[in-house]
């Protein structure tokens, strides 16, 4: 059979969520080839294959459209006959307007009704695939809408959207959870759950949340580490809104993008509301600002307000009177301070949850009890570190068995708990490992103790990526074996300094003042506190002073390195005027190794110092 050559083009729309908005694409096919073959299924498979291998998704055609050349009203459908083509009357202009207009009877702004219906592709889908059924099957006559079936039937496909939008009745709902990012399938569910809200009351609601978790107001604070650390140190048993925190977290934990969400603020709207969609039922000026206000004046600062209540979702739900103030004060009876309870709050936005404050006095009683630690220690401990507050004494009892095994008496412990509690949080497998670092350094359990006496941050550090790193700086200095476990007991304190920003500029400093590797291995391990002395206030002016005013070589320092504990204005410049004026020369250790009145016995010729020395002395 001869073909005529005649071509269909058919228009069709794609949604592109990037752009937000509908973009037509069009595409010709063969069209006598269905036409003489009677198999009209053909055509539509050939633009099914086009636009399959151009990966173009989301768009809608029905080609019962196809099935007759004469006709071109087929079925209800609105083809214009343009010569050799034919061309679609939906565009997407015409989708949107309707939904756009039906938004803005309902009382929305002409601007966020545009903006809306531009991102809700799903909801405008359904409206044309109703028309279309409608259209295909001739039951506009039996439809029952404002305009009626009859009246309706032949009129524009604006109207025909506009009307099947008018019955769906979800009161511009579906479409306002869409645009905001909400996944389809938990729209339509919270849409009739929302239903007797007043669709400007939810987007004035939106607006207010969008300012809330805005990431710009946390002050650049890592909330997805703060909330995996929250996780990963609990051990009492949650209740039921920490249980939905829980469940919240680890279901984002499982998407993609995972936690990090929280901190880009990417979509972590439309899953909060997939989750608590009952936020949106809380009133604004009875239940949401005050609670924000609330929060604030227990010291929160202004704007990190909404990570408390991220982190924590169920206390947008709270009652002021019923939920927070109670838990408040439960705290300031435990022994908190006020003043000290929104700092509490932003470390440990937790501290909402019943099951957690109700561990207060748990956590203080085990503590006397076990361990004869006095409850200010322990409330002080709290303060600092208000995570202690998701341990159980179990989980405790843990930690404290290993700490208790290096000799530790109840005295430090009472001043760990107070001054160093985050060491109280550690795994008890992660302190064996601090522990095991510093037997292979050659320690014994006495000294291990009084190491952790004096510096209890050592033990809540990793081995790896910190102490270890410190140890083979000082090796890699020429300091190992019994020079290294010296500075170790003199001065633990250098394990948990910054290699690259304190360690290395100090040793750097030294060398460029003269001192060669060998020198300042020699001074740091007969003076390991050396290591702690700041450059600017303490190297610069005291070798500056050594060598300029006293006249001395630096090689006297290598020999005394105690004399940068000295104060240059106190000790060292008073003494040396002294001798200077007398004319008398010793070396550093002579001049400022002696007490006050041995000084003055040995150069003043008098027994005791009536007055201490001074520059003017």
């Amino acid at each position: 059979m001869a073909t005529s050559g005649r071509m269909l083009t058919c228009s069709l729309l794609r949604f592109h969520e990037r752009d937000g908005q509908f973009i037509r694409y069009t595409v010709a096919t063969d069209w006598c080839t269905a036409k003489a073959e009677q198999k009209p299924q053909q055509t539509g498979a050939k633009i099914c294959r086009f636009f399959s291998f151009g990966h173009v998704a989301n768009w809608s055609l029905n080609f019962n459209a196809l099935k007759s050349s004469v006709k071109p009203y087929s079925h209800g459908r609105k083809w214009h006959c343009l010569g050799e083509h034919a061309m679609h009357d939906s565009p997407a202009d015409d989708m949107q307007g309707a939904v756009a207009q039906l938004l803005q009877e309902l009382g929305v702004s002409k601007e966020d009704a545009v903006g809306i219906s531009s991102k809700a592709p799903v909801y405008i889908r359904e409206l044309v695939d109703a028309v279309h059924e409608l259209d295909d099957a001739h039951l506009w006559s039996s439809w029952q809408g404002e305009s009626g079936g009859s009246a309706i039937e032949h009129d524009t496909f604006r109207n025909k959207i506009l009307q099947i939008a008018r019955t769906k009745r979800d009161m511009g709902i579906f479409p306002f959870l869409e645009s905001i990012g909400v996944n389809p399938l938990s729209t339509r569910h919270i849409s009739r759950y929302l239903s007797a809200e007043p669709l400007t009351c939810l987007i004035q609601k939106i607006d207010f949340f969008k300012e809330l978790f805005s990431p710009a107001n946390f002050e650049g604070r890592n909330i997805s580490y703060m909330v995996r650390r929250m996780m990963m140190q609990l051990s009492v048993s949650a209740d039921d809104n920490l249980q939905q925190s829980l469940s919240f977290f680890e279901k984002m934990e499982a998407k993609r993008g995972g936690l990090t969400v929280l901190d880009s603020g990417d979509g972590i709207l439309a899953r909060l509301i997939e989750s608590f969609p009952k936020i949106l039922l809380q009133s604004m000026d009875k239940n949401l600002k005050p609670a924000v206000d609330f929060l604030e004046s227990t010291g929160v600062p202004k704007g990190c307000v909404g990570m408390v209540l991220l982190c924590f979702p169920p206390a947008i739900l709270y009652d002021i009177g019923a939920d927070i103030q109670p838990r408040i004060r439960t705290l300031k009876k435990a022994g908190i301070c006020s003043k000290d309870v929104g700092k509490m709050l932003l470390r440990y936005p937790w501290l909402l949850s019943k099951c957690i404050v109700d561990n207060v006095d748990n956590i203080t009683v085990y503590f006397a009890a076990e361990k004869q630690v006095p409850k200010k220690n322990v409330v002080r401990g709290i303060t600092r570190c208000p995570q202690l507050l998701g341990y159980s004494p179990d989980k405790l009892k843990l930690v404290l068995n290993q700490i208790n095994s290096l000799g530790i008496e109840s005295k430090t412990l009472a001043r760990i708990t107070a001054f160093s509690p985050q060491l109280l949080l550690r795994r008890s497998q992660d302190f064996i490992k601090v522990v095991s670092f510093m037997e292979d350094l050659g320690l014994n359990t006495k000294t291990m103790g009084k190491i952790l006496d004096r510096c209890p941050e050592i033990y809540a550090s990793n081995v790896e990526f910190t102490l270890r790193r410190k140890v083979e700086f000082l090796v890699e200095l020429g300091i190992h074996d019994l020079r290294l476990q010296r500075v170790l007991q003199k001065y633990p304190e250098f394990l948990v300094m910054d290699v690259d920003r304190t360690l290395k500029p100090r040793i750097e400093y030294l060398e460029h003042a003269g001192f060669s590797k060998e020198n300042v291995a020699f001074m740091i391990s007969g003076f390991p506190p050396l290591l702690g002395y700041s450059v600017e206030e303490v190297f610069r002016p005291k070798i500056e002073y050594l060598v300029n005013d006293m006249g001395k070589s630096i090689k006297e320092a290598v020999t005394y390195p105690r004399y940068f504990s000295y104060s240059l204005e106190k000790k060292i410049k008073p003494r040396f005027r002294i001798l200077q004026n007398r004319k008398i020369q010793v070396d550093l250790k002579t001049m400022l190794s002696k007490g006050d009145d041995e000084f003055a016995e040995d150069f003043l010729g008098v027994s005791r110092m009536l007055v201490p020395l001074t520059n003017d002395f």
